[in-house]
């Protein structure tokens, strides 16, 4: 028993070296699992950078809407001070459906007093349409309402004089005038826009049909351009926009 106990120890401990050993790679199959590695990154990131370009364009609150917003609506604006700037005497800007347009023109387009002023009364336009468009928010119609709501006109006296019922007619009217009146400014404000950019500028009257439809599509894209850009920048933005 005590001879045979060296025979173990030592072949226990050749078994321990071997295990410790690490085994010879296979230099064949290491190249090969490079260049599958490789492979699988190269096609991953072709897939990986549109996925996350487009990515920036789907959430809201991402920079990718932020800059389709912002060119949205810079663009939008520049289509309607196009029209104000050809009703106020300048070439057009853009060479859509145009005998000629101002070119290189756009270099120094800055220093003519008559294109900001097309500027200002689009961003103007713009800004009236809008408010008319949308109109009030929820909760700025509620504090309205809530403010006047216990208010109550009474009846008609037939026995009370003149001035009397005249003056229940202005309680019971009160603030209708200036409604009505804001309302036909604005139906003015959205009749000139029209114009300017159906009659001043690019008129599709007397144009085949499929350029009619066009020029109108057009006309359509540069009245709401703006405003659309605008509601988006305010989305993302996350602001409320009344």
């Amino acid at each position: 028993m005590a001879l045979g106990k060296p025979v173990n120890a030592n072949n226990n401990g050749a078994l321990e070296n071997n295990e410790a050993q690490p085994k010879k790679s296979n230099d064949f199959y290491e190249i090969i699992g490079k260049i599958i590695d490789l492979g699988v990154k190269i096609v991953g990131l072709v897939i990986y950078v549109p996925a996350r370009i487009l990515d920036n364009f789907v959430d809201q609150n991402k920079a990718g809407i932020r800059v389709l917003a912002a060119a949205l609506f810079m663009t939008g604006i520049a289509m309607s001070s196009d029209s104000f700037f050809q009703a106020f005497g300048g070439k057009p800007l853009f060479p859509f459906w145009e005998d000629t347009w101002i070119g290189i023109g756009w270099l120094w387009i800055w220093t003519k007093a008559n294109f900001w002023a097309a500027f200002i009364v689009a961003l103007g336009v713009m800004w009236i349409e809008s408010q008319a468009i949308r109109g009030k928010s929820i909760g700025e119609a509620k504090r309205d309402y809530e403010s006047i709501k216990h208010h109550t006109v009474p009846e008609k006296n037939p026995k009370a004089v003149d001035l009397v019922e005249a003056r229940r007619v202005d309680y019971k009217r009160a603030g209708m005038n200036e409604r009505s009146i804001l309302g036909l400014f604005i139906l003015v404000v959205v009749i000139a826009d029209i114009l300017a950019a159906f009659v001043m500028s690019r008129n599709p009257w007397g144009q085949p049909p499929i350029t009619f439809i066009a020029m109108s599509l057009y006309n359509f894209v540069s009245l709401v351009s703006g405003e659309a850009g605008y509601v988006l920048w305010c989305q993302t933005d996350n602001r409320k926009h009344h």
